[in-house]
């Protein structure tokens, strides 16, 4: 099971894909530069994390860096490689995409029913468990009451007991407000 935190860290990556739009129309060269920053960032993450794709990133990556822009064309041969490197970046922004992909329901399914069981639970208690605390008082209350037992022990088995603190915690103050 993939790591909640790596999951929303990759997403926030890819939206820095975005960000080097704009490389395209200013100085020739600058987006491929920009592009090999991003794939090494994106490298260092799924590296770290021992992640299957690290494979398909460093491929792309070593593709743009060796490339050489021998192409028989009227284009620069920056311009020529910012060029290749909008190729490398979509085939990485896929791979992830694929990758997380497998992910994204589990952990929608698991943030919906985090929220519907700290709804059962402020119904129980008759409030809000607030504070530093908040997400281990609430997944004790869940493991020890006999109602909330069986939905405690479902999430805990769909994405682990580190991943649903972390899910619970990102949601607390989507239910607080």
């Amino acid at each position: 099971m993939l790591n909640y935190a790596v999951y929303l860290q990759l997403n926030a990556m890819l939206g820095e894909i975005s960000k080097l739009t704009p490389l395209l129309k200013n100085a020739v060269g600058g987006y491929a530069r920009s592009a090999e920053t991003l794939l090494c960032a994106f490298q260092n993450v799924v590296d770290e994390q021992r992640l299957s794709l690290s494979s398909d990133i460093a491929i792309e990556l070593q593709k743009l860096i060796s490339f050489d822009g021998k192409e028989q064309t009227r284009r620069s041969p920056r311009k020529e490689r910012d060029m290749f490197a909008v190729g490398c970046v979509e085939r990485v922004r896929q791979s992830i995409k694929t990758y997380l992909e497998k992910y994204d329901k589990t952990f929608s399914e698991c943030a919906d029913a985090c929220r519907q069981l700290a709804a059962q639970i402020i119904a129980v208690n008759g409030d809000m468990p607030l504070g530093v605390n908040a997400v281990d008082t609430m997944l004790s209350i869940a493991r020890t009451t006999d109602a909330l037992k069986p939905y405690y022990a479902q999430l805990v088995g769909a994405v682990g007991l580190f991943n649903l603190r972390a899910i619970l915690d990102s949601v607390l103050p989507q239910i607080t407000n």
